[in-house]
């Protein structure tokens, strides 16, 4: 227990005490996100950030992980490191989405081919279970890429991201200690550390963002623990105290937000006969904010969805797939056409108050004012 403080406490130290050094340099050399489009910030703020976070997590991980789980780790960490620097790339030069895919694509094959962290099967999910071996690599680089990107797509308010992040490491990382995976454990609370520095400055109002930089790789690595979450469940006795019967079920409840928001916007954006990969304002935390709320509310809000279908998924822990996934998909379409419809509803009001608005000045520039002759 004491390696999970040690790991969670300096990966925090470093990157907290990292992080005003690195705000200085990013504002110094102009590596600055500046505000106009799609962006909803109102002043350039660094971006980047998830160096610092990378560079504490990586030196806690070197640290204080025991040399044999860090042999076992050490292709994984390659894969991270690799995905860190497309980030990293992205942010000082944007990459074209083909480069960008072509690099995640590359790790993701590391992850598959050379660590064999891949969904073996598909864990009686449309009632299959055994898959080739092809379709399992192709079904776990596609897993790996959907949920890295999705991941990638939440980085758009302040404080989301991070915390979103903190709640699966934390989810994760405990299960993997508790069934005896330490070396996942152990990277999963190093990764926490991080977070939790990052948070420290990532808070509304917003000192730097995490980029491309910390967002790619961070979605890179729930995408693997979620992949070995889901096939080590599987692989574990029945009778195993911390087994979660519902394999898939399970991950994709810690990882709703990221996944659930990807889907909606892709499914609209389609309707609409647009590319799914179209940029707009439709994700949720969108929404929240033209509702009304500042940053801090709609990420409590969000962070608290998220928590509610974790206990979900805890309290659903001895039921199958078959049960978990369709509760946990009605739950999601239920809240999300919810605030679909209040978002209408306010909506639909502002466009009427601006319409009597519009005819009240109308109506007063049709009164013509009458003076006095003179005597």
């Amino acid at each position: 227990m004491e390696q999970i403080f040690l790991l969670v406490g300096t990966a925090f130290l470093i990157t907290f005490f990292l992080f005003p050094v690195f705000i200085k340099v990013f504002k110094k050399r102009n590596f600055l996100d500046t505000p106009g489009g799609r962006k909803i910030h109102t002043v350039q703020t660094p971006s980047m950030g998830g160096l610092p976070v990378f560079i504490g997590f990586a030196i806690a991980a070197l640290i204080w992980i025991p040399l044999e789980q860090l042999i076992e780790l050490k292709f994984v960490l390659s894969a991270l490191s690799i995905m860190f620097i497309i980030g990293f790339r992205d942010d000082l030069i944007n990459l074209k989405a083909l480069q960008k895919l072509l690099g995640q694509i590359a790790a993701s094959l590391i992850i598959v081919a050379v660590c064999d962290i891949r969904l073996m099967s598909l864990y009686g999910l449309f009632g299959v279970y055994e898959i080739s071996e092809i379709w399992s690599y192709l079904i776990s680089i596609f897993t790996i890429i959907v949920i890295t990107n999705a991941y990638n797509l939440i980085d758009g308010i302040d404080g989301l991201a991070g915390t979103i992040g903190i709640i699966a490491s934390i989810f994760f990382g405990v299960w993997f200690f508790l069934t005896g995976f330490e070396a996942y454990a152990y990277v999963s609370f190093a990764l926490t550390g991080g977070l939790l520095a990052f948070l420290q400055f990532n808070w509304a109002p917003s000192k730097v963002f995490m980029g491309d930089t910390g967002s790619l790789f961070i979605g890179f690595f729930l995408s693997i623990i979620s992949i070995k979450f889901i096939d080590a469940n599987y692989g574990m006795a029945a009778a195993t105290e911390w087994q979660f019967k519902s394999f898939i079920g399970t991950a994709v409840a810690v990882l709703i937000i990221p996944l659930y928001d990807t889907i909606r916007v892709f499914i609209k954006r389609m309707l609409k006969g647009k590319s799914p990969m179209h940029p707009d304002k439709t994700h949720i935390h969108h929404i929240l904010l033209r509702l009304g709320c500042n940053h801090a509310q709609a990420t409590g809000i969000l962070v608290t969805v998220n928590v509610i279908f974790v206990l979900l998924g805890l309290v659903l822990k001895d039921f199958s797939d078959l049960v978990v996934l369709p509760a946990i998909l009605v739950t999601a379409v239920a809240l999300a056409t919810i605030l679909d419809l209040i978002f209408k509803s306010v909506i639909d009001k502002r466009k009427e108050e601006l319409r009597e608005r519009n005819r009240d000045q109308r109506g007063d520039a049709k009164v013509v004012p009458i003076s006095k002759s003179a005597s």
